[in-house]
């Protein structure tokens, strides 16, 4: 399909133009063969990112995404429409609430486990998050990156390795974005989590993305200390201005061996967790997709060994990329995963270690180190129970 005269209309022009001018959208989109029921979807989605991105290459890779799934006819959202992928363990830090230090034979994902499951991911999600460890420092994310370039890489990174040339060298991309982890408003409450000086570091990784006009977002670790702090608005407001486009949001859950039971959230602050991503999401000032299902079906994780996981804090897994295809690997591990029955939207909230049971019952194995309190000690499980409980309380009197 060829989209060089719209890619040149979206990336030279400005979201007020085209807002104001749909027709000329609508000219190219006649013009490339797409019909008339399809076209006002495709359209919201043009101007959109016109809005809310200004770096041209950014707005073209997201235009050649939408037409890759548009031709693929994925139609998934939420949590469904992305996958993580561990491309590392290499990293500089070891954040008090780190998912990945403990599990991982490998300390980088093979090529072919990475090439299958990008094959995957070309006809069945929207986008792809890369993590680690810190994934900055695998050179494949640029591989990636180029030979890819109808696929949008989120990137989380901690900021420490975010140099003004590596900044320059991700701008000549369109399709990186960097997702930088802030966990506080101030170097006290971000170092906390993440050690002395990682406030500062992420600081000057902003200065670098926004120097060499790169796109970038943030991704907040919520707690029962911060949440106050990370959700509030003079908190996004000023990530807004610094320019972020982008935002997104994780409850805290006490992986590894020594939880920080001081972090797990209160029903009211899950509540107010919920309800002020729901706000953030209808004022539309920064861009947050919405996640909240019934039911959490999970969110597509495979490990630096290539275990498929339903859960990047959930360490138990049943199925490899390596053990045939992939496509029936992954609809075995969500329909497993989906098998107990429990209450609310999180099964680790909810039951996590009669969840955890059930699941080894049919087969899913540990695959981290150490043991980890929250799926073995039951005064942690009935911590995170008995605040759930309170949440789905408050919910149902509220609303959401």
């Amino acid at each position: 399909m060829d989209l060089e005269r719209l890619l040149l209309l979206i990336s030279t022009n400005t979201y007020d133009y085209l807002d104001s001018n749909r027709e000329i959208i609508r000219s190219e989109l006649n013009r490339l063969g797409i019909s008339s029921k399809d076209q006002p979807d495709l359209m919201e989605k043009i101007v959109k990112i016109t809005k809310i991105v200004n770096n041209p290459k950014t707005r073209e890779s997201y235009l050649q995404s939408y037409f890759r799934v548009f031709q693929e006819g994925i139609d998934a959202d939420g949590r469904g429409s992305s996958i993580i992928i561990e491309i590392t363990k290499k990293c500089v830090k070891n954040c008090a609430h780190c998912y990945s230090k403990f599990s991982g034979k490998k300390q980088e994902m093979s090529d072919d486990t990475l090439d299958a499951i990008i094959s995957y991911a070309r006809s069945h999600v929207k986008h792809i998050f890369l993590t680690g460890g810190e994934p900055t420092m695998d050179p494949r994310v640029f591989v990636l990156a180029q030979n890819n370039p109808d696929i949008l890489f989120f990137v989380f990174t901690n900021g420490s390795t975010m140099t003004d040339a590596y900044a320059k060298r991700i701008s000549s991309f369109g399709n990186i974005i960097p997702l930088l982890g802030i966990d506080g408003g101030s170097a006290y409450a971000h170092d906390m989590l993440r050690g002395k000086g990682s406030y500062a570091e992420v600081m000057d990784a902003i200065d670098h993305l926004n120097k060499n006009n790169v796109s970038w977002g943030y991704i907040s670790l919520v707690t029962e200390k911060n949440a106050y702090n990370v959700l509030g608005k003079k908190f996004i407001n000023d990530k807004i201005k610094k320019g972020a486009f982008i935002a997104r949001y994780l409850e805290y859950l006490p992986v590894g061996p020594k939880p920080l039971k001081g972090l797990i959230l209160s029903g009211e602050t899950y509540y107010f967790l919920e309800k002020r991503k729901k706000e953030i999401i209808k004022a539309g000032s920064i861009y947050i997709q919405e996640t909240m299902q019934e039911k959490c079906n999970g969110l597509l994780y495979f490990d630096v060994d290539g275990n498929i996981k339903n859960c990047f804090c959930f360490h138990y897994a049943k199925y490899n990329v390596a053990d045939g295809d992939i496509n029936t690997s992954i609809q075995k591990t969500r329909k497993e995963w989906t098998s107990y029955s429990w209450v609310g939207e999180c099964p680790l909230y909810a039951d996590a270690i009669l969840f955890k049971n059930h699941l080894e019952k049919i087969g899913w194995k540990r695959i981290s180190f150490r043991d980890e309190e929250y799926l073995s000690n039951p005064d942690i499980a009935t911590l995170l129970t008995r605040n759930y409980k309170r949440f789905l309380e408050i919910k149902a009197l509220q609303g959401l």
